[in-house]
Parts: C-alpha cells; sequence; structure tokens
C-alpha cells in the first residue's frame, strides 16, 4: 500500500505533460476570437455559394462544409467565456484589415461559371492556411490548462483535414483545360499575397513566427 505521506507527482509516470504552454490568457483568447471569426465568414460563404453553383456535387459538398463551419464557430464561442473574463463579442473579430481584404476577395466571385475561383480561394488558401494555425496552437499550448481548447482544435482539425481533401478533388475534377490551370493559379497568388499581408488566420505569428506570452493559460 503506497504510504499517503509520501509526495507524488500530479501526474502518473507514464504522462509526461509540462505545465506552461505558448500562449497566455489575452493571447490565446485573441487566437480563438479571430478562429471564431474566420468560421464565421467560411459558413457565411459557403452557405451563400450552395444557391449560386451549379455543378450538383459541388453544392452538395458545399452545404455541408459550411455547416462543419458554423459549428466550428460554435465552439469557439462557447470556448470564449470559459478563458477567464473574456467578452466573446468583443474577441470575435479579425487579427486586422488585411485579413478582412482576403475575406472579401475570397468570396469576390459571384457568377455561376466561377466555381473555380470560389474553390480555389477556400480549399487552397483559406483552409490550409486554418490548419497551419490550429496544428501550430494545438502543438505548443498546455496540455494540462488548455485542454477544452485541444479537444475543440481535434475536433476542427478533423473536419478541416477532410473538407480539405474533398474541396481539392472537386477542383481537379473540373479543371480541364490549360485555361482553367492559368484561372486557378492567377486567383490563388492573388489570394495568397493577401494572405501573406495579413500573415495568416490569427495575423503575423499564426504559425509561430512572432513570440507570444509567456503567461500561463488558465
Amino acid at each position: 500500500m503506497a504510504d499517503p505521506s509520501k509526495p507524488r507527482p500530479a501526474f502518473a509516470p507514464w504522462d509526461r505533460r509540462e505545465l506552461p504552454g505558448a500562449f497566455g490568457v489575452e493571447e490565446s483568447a485573441r487566437r480563438v476570437g479571430n478562429y471564431k471569426w474566420i468560421e464565421m465568414r467560411l459558413f457565411e460563404a459557403l452557405g451563400g455559394w450552395v444557391a449560386t453553383v451549379p455543378e450538383l456535387d459541388v453544392k452538395l459538398r458545399l452545404g455541408t462544409h459550411c455547416y462543419h463551419h458554423a459549428w466550428h464557430a460554435e465552439l469557439w464561442h462557447k470556448r470564449l467565456p470559459e478563458l477567464r473574463e473574456m467578452n466573446p463579442d468583443r474577441l470575435t473579430r479579425p487579427p486586422n484589415e488585411a485579413l478582412v481584404a482576403f475575406v472579401d476577395a475570397m468570396t469576390e466571385p459571384e457568377a455561376p461559371e466561377l466555381t473555380i475561383e470560389k474553390l480555389v480561394g477556400v480549399y487552397r488558401v483559406l483552409i490550409p492556411h486554418t490548419i497551419a494555425a490550429y496544428t501550430y496552437h494545438l502543438n505548443n499550448t498546455s496540455t494540462i490548462t488548455d485542454a477544452p481548447t485541444i479537444r475543440s482544435l481535434r475536433f476542427a482539425l478533423q473536419d478541416e483535414l477532410d473538407d480539405w481533401r474533398d474541396g481539392e478533388m472537386l477542383l481537379q475534377s473540373l479543371i480541364e483545360t490549360e485555361d482553367e490551370v492559368d484561372r486557378a493559379a492567377a486567383h490563388q497568388t492573388r489570394l495568397e499575397k493577401l494572405m501573406l499581408a495579413a500573415g495568416g488566420i490569427a495575423g503575423p505569428g499564426s504559425i509561430g513566427t512572432t513570440p507570444v506570452a509567456s503567461e500561463v493559460t488558465a
């Protein structure tokens, strides 16, 4: 029988989690607010395109994916008040005006014949950047104090990866000529430059190129 007076570590020998993460409370809340904002924009964009894209297979996938993003936004909305005394509405915002410009450009193609441009913006630019930011957050936050965020990140990442695969396969099935290859590449280049100016979906440091606060997340 173990001696109850003998001090023991907080976690079992096979559990080597470390308490500090890379993000303080303020930084974690800021990122989560940015995530909620971009997921809401994705929900709105895909939901709007469902009615206008002529290809039935694309229409059905967009209909499924837009509700993934609505659920992700809900996950982030619920997480915000748990990060101490954070106001969800105040924190639900883009990291900068450059990301607003990116979203405006991504949602600009409205004509029915611009399905390739619609899909390029979402599945070759925005979702890959979202996956990168979520993965960086997942790999660098505290596994002890930020466990709810980690759980939400894992749920969201699974959807984003599955949706990215669907979107890329749709694009490959739609692009049949050299002109369409050029259209897709030109639109991707334009949007990538705007995303570069934004610094990612959470602004500069989305994937760790900018130091973040060392305060422990509560």
